[in-house]
């Protein structure tokens, strides 16, 4: 299922599409020079990635993520 900018941030799944994640270590990591830590700057730019793989746009996301499932058993009851 499609996720919202939100839960990938609240989940921490957008670090998967950053490219600045390339240590192998989430919003963080350690170059020559020492120490970094993203704090989110590349999030928006992680998100749009993760659009461009599923081949989707973030309004398609949003409309599938408000739209509720029902079993047609659920209807007849």
């Amino acid at each position: 299922m499609l996720k919202t900018f939100e839960e990938m941030c609240d989940d921490e799944t957008i670090c998967n599409y950053c490219s600045r994640t390339e240590y192998g270590e989430k919003k963080s990591g350690v170059t020559p020079n020492g120490y970094w830590s993203c704090e989110g700057n590349w999030c928006k730019e992680a998100y749009s990635d993760y659009l461009d793989d599923e081949d989707t746009t973030e309004n398609i996301v949003k409309y599938a993520s408000k739209v509720r499932l029902i079993n047609k058993e659920d209807l007849n009851e």
